[in-house]
C-alpha cells in the first residue's frame, strides 16, 4: 500500500513536470514563430479591420487593408473610399491591429512593388497629395525611377498643368504616402 502511494506520487509528478515542459517547449515555439513575422505578414492578418496608420510626425491613415506588397501597403480610405498608398518603411504606429497574421504566401499579397504601384499612379494620371518627410505636394505623378519619382507640381491643386508648374524629383525613401486628391 505504502509502494502504490509512493509510485502514484512519483507518477504525479513525473506527468506534471511533462505538461511543464510540453508547455514551455510551445511557448518557446510560438516566440521563435511570432519572431519571424513581418509588419506585412501582420498587415494581411488584418483582413477588414480598420486601423490608423501613424506615418510621419502628425499623419494618421484611416483604413481598411486593400493590398499589401514587400515594402507597400494599400488603404481604402474610411471617409471617402479612396485608395491611400503608404511604405512600409514610413509607419511609425499602427492602432488597431490584430494580433493575427497572415504570410507571405496567403491572399491580399501583392508581388508588386512600391515602383510598380507608383508607376500605376502616373499611367492613370490622376493627381495625388504626396506626403514626405520635407512636407505635402500636389500634383501628378510624371515618372518613376528605381529611388526617385518626378513629379508635375500643381501648387494651387489645379487639374491641368499651368505656365508655372515645376517638375519636382522626390526621392522614395523621403515618401511617406501617396493620397487622392
Amino acid at each position: 500500500m505504502r509502494f502504490e502511494r509512493i509510485f502514484e506520487d512519483l507518477e504525479g509528478r513525473f506527468a506534471h513536470h511533462e505538461q511543464q515542459e510540453m508547455r514551455a517547449v510551445s511557448e518557446d515555439l510560438a516566440r521563435a514563430e511570432r519572431a519571424q513575422l513581418t509588419l506585412a505578414d501582420r498587415l494581411r492578418g488584418a483582413g477588414t479591420q480598420r486601423l490608423t496608420l501613424h506615418v510621419g510626425t502628425g499623419l494618421r491613415l484611416d483604413g481598411t487593408i486593400e493590398g499589401v506588397g514587400s515594402d507597400w501597403v494599400a488603404l481604402r480610405d474610411s471617409a471617402g473610399g479612396q485608395r491611400i498608398l503608404v511604405p512600409l518603411g514610413a509607419i511609425a504606429l499602427v492602432h488597431g491591429l490584430p494580433t493575427r497574421a497572415r504570410l507571405p504566401e496567403e491572399s491580399l499579397r501583392s508581388p508588386l512593388g512600391l515602383g510598380s504601384v507608383l508607376r500605376e499612379f502616373a499611367r492613370d494620371r490622376s493627381i495625388v497629395r504626396l506626403e514626405t518627410t520635407a512636407g505635402g505636394v500636389i500634383g501628378r505623378i510624371a515618372a518613376v525611377g528605381a529611388d526617385t519619382l518626378d513629379l508635375h507640381a500643381l501648387p494651387t491643386g489645379e487639374s491641368v498643368l499651368v505656365p508655372g508648374s515645376e517638375r519636382l524629383t522626390v526621392a522614395i525613401a523621403a515618401l511617406q504616402a501617396v493620397l487622392p486628391r
